[in-house]
């Protein structure tokens, strides 16, 4: 009872300092917001009771939400439960809430979140680094703070299951059988491989060995999934396991394996392993990066991957066209990768249209019908396009530099930069739509040419204004907004706010059901407008804004 206060104890205090940590980053970049800012008193750092408050709402807030997750885990293997019957076991008759269908998607949940997840977790366990930082700043204990985390953690997880398993077992006509088979497989797996991977540490087994076990693991588990599915052993597997047998396994198994995890004799050696993993890989990462985030990392890794080309063809270039041209060239090797990385991505959507013209999926689809998709190019470009990796080239290896010196930041040099810098940037954008479009063509093509030429029309148009906007867009706020100070840290937190904006817009559009041109013709619209308009802010403001910040 001692150790569970104080695991508890420990609990409590490590959420409330990440918490509070958390909200103190985010009180100092409120501060710099112009207006807002200067409205904060600085009191408000030292109040530990609005702290300890918004720890309370937070955590509130994290576990309502941990109890909503549990109900998306299991309607999401329901679901997939249900395409298996429909597609692969061709059964038309299947529904979503019949007993072979919930069975399945049981069975589907028991392998990849208590097994498949489980043993990552416990196999690859690596320490968390603030756990480890509020280990080392308050002196505590390793074996009893980190060992109460992993127990309590897990616990709560557990907790959060009860109210999606007891809808679930409602739904089967079984409610607490359900119950105790989800709370108690998945509290005394997770254990279980928990304890596994103490077990492989003392085995003292290279990296790479591990890592060759860990695949041939993981393989095994897929391998015996597809043969319960494929024979229907699982029509056996789960009835007994939610059976009173089933469910007093678990329970002796939960008992066991905690027994076992208590008592681990090298728990000391095991930790202090573990720890000294993560705090070498943080720090590479912090080498790598400098604790500079997201926003330079990807143009700091560009600069160690640059070799030096010939530039003897840019020799008639004289000052700014020189200097861009120069940085382009050098790295356009690596920007020429990234490209056909993205179309590797491209290449796979040609065997799926393939595969899906041959199994003759397309052939009741309309051209309206699939005027449907054409919202998810939106995210898609998004997540393709260059503009955030060329904002990041052309200010780690040119700008952070450049502009201390008074003529780079002539109005004159500024936008002849800009523009041949968007001009480069739609170039490979414009080559990612090209892609885009082969695959619709492809469809097409496969399927007797069911997509006519006003939906090829407008999907060029879709396209080629996607291309201006996501090649102009990261370029307009940086040089808007141009956050970074010289030691590569974001001084401006509107950037983050603008760029979080622009994130939620891209994934929003994957979640809209419209079908028809209308969706094409008003986001390319819209994505024209912004763009003309930003270049007319860009040629009047830029060269006020373009500037280190301190």
């Amino acid at each position: 009872m001692n150790s569970l206060k104080v695991f508890l104890r420990n609990y409590w205090f490590f959420k409330q300092t990440k918490i509070a940590s958390k909200v103190n980053g985010l009180l100092y970049y409120l501060k710099k917001l112009p207006f807002l800012g200067k409205h904060i008193p600085i009191e408000i750092y030292k109040s530990y009771g609005i702290k300890e408050g918004i720890a309370i709402l937070v955590l509130i807030f994290d576990y309502l939400n941990s109890f909503l997750a549990k109900f998306v885990w299991l309607g999401m293997y329901l679901g997939f439960a249900y395409l298996v019957r429909t597609f692969i076991f061709g059964e038309p008759s299947a529904t979503f809430f019949d007993v072979q269908t919930m069975n399945l998607g049981l069975f589907f949940w028991f392998v990849f979140v208590p097994i498949f997840l489980g043993f990552y977790i416990g196999y690859s366990f690596t320490a968390e680094k603030p756990l480890v930082d509020f280990i080392e700043q308050f002196g505590l204990a390793r074996t009893t703070v980190v060992r109460g985390n992993m127990l309590l953690n897990t616990a709560i997880q557990m907790i959060a299951y009860i109210p999606a398993a007891l809808v679930y077992g409602f739904i089967l006509g079984n409610p607490l059988a359900i119950l105790f088979f989800i709370i108690l497989s998945y509290a005394g797996l997770n254990y279980a491989f928990r304890y596994l991977g103490r077990i492989i540490f003392t085995w003292n087994l290279s990296k790479r060995v591990r890592l060759i076990l860990g695949t041939i693991a993981a393989f095994v588990i897929l391998g015996f999934t597809v043969i319960f599915v494929w024979i229907r052993l699982f029509e056996m597997l789960i009835p007994f396991l939610t059976s009173m047998i089933g469910n007093s396994l678990f329970l002796i198994f939960l008992i066991i394996v905690l027994y076992q995890l208590l008592y681990f004799k090298k728990e000391n050696e095991y930790l202090l392993y573990w720890i000294n993993q993560a705090t070498i890989s943080l720090e590479k990462i912090a080498e790598q990066a400098s604790d500079r985030n997201s926003y330079v990392g990807e143009g700091l890794a560009m600069q160690k991957k640059l070799t030096m080309t010939a530039t003897s063809q840019f020799e008639h270039l004289k000052g700014n066209e020189y200097l861009n041209a120069l940085l382009f060239s050098r790295y356009r090797s690596i920007l020429n990768k990234a490209l056909r990385f993205r179309f590797y991505f491209i290449g796979a959507a040609w065997v799926l249209a393939m595969i899906a013209s041959f199994a003759g999926l397309f052939k009741q689809v309309t051209a309206h019908e699939m005027t449907a998709t054409l919202p998810i190019l939106f995210f898609l470009m998004y997540l393709m396009t260059f503009g955030k990796k060329v904002v990041q080239m052309v200010f780690v290896n040119c700008d952070v530099s450049m502009l201390y010196y008074p003529f780079y930041r002539e109005s004159g040099t500024i936008l002849r930069g800009f523009n041949y810098r968007f001009s480069q940037t739609f170039y490979y954008n414009g080559i990612l739509s090209l892609g885009i479009f082969s695959v619709y063509l492809l469809l097409s093509a496969m399927n007797q040419f069911f997509l006519t030429w006003e939906f090829f029309g407008v999907l060029i148009l879709l396209l080629v204004s996607l291309s201006l906007l996501f090649s102009f867009h990261e370029l307009f706020v940086y040089y808007l907004l141009q956050p970074f100070t010289g030691d590569m840290a974001i001084s401006n937190p509107l950037y983050k706010i603008i760029a979080g904006i622009f994130y939620g817009v891209s994934y929003m559009n994957t979640q809209l059901q419209v079908t028809g041109f209308y969706y094409a013709l008003v986001v390319s619209g819209l994505s024209l407008l912004y763009v003309g308009i930003g270049f007319i802010v860009i040629y009047k403001k830029a060269p006020q804004t373009f500037r280190i910040k301190s």
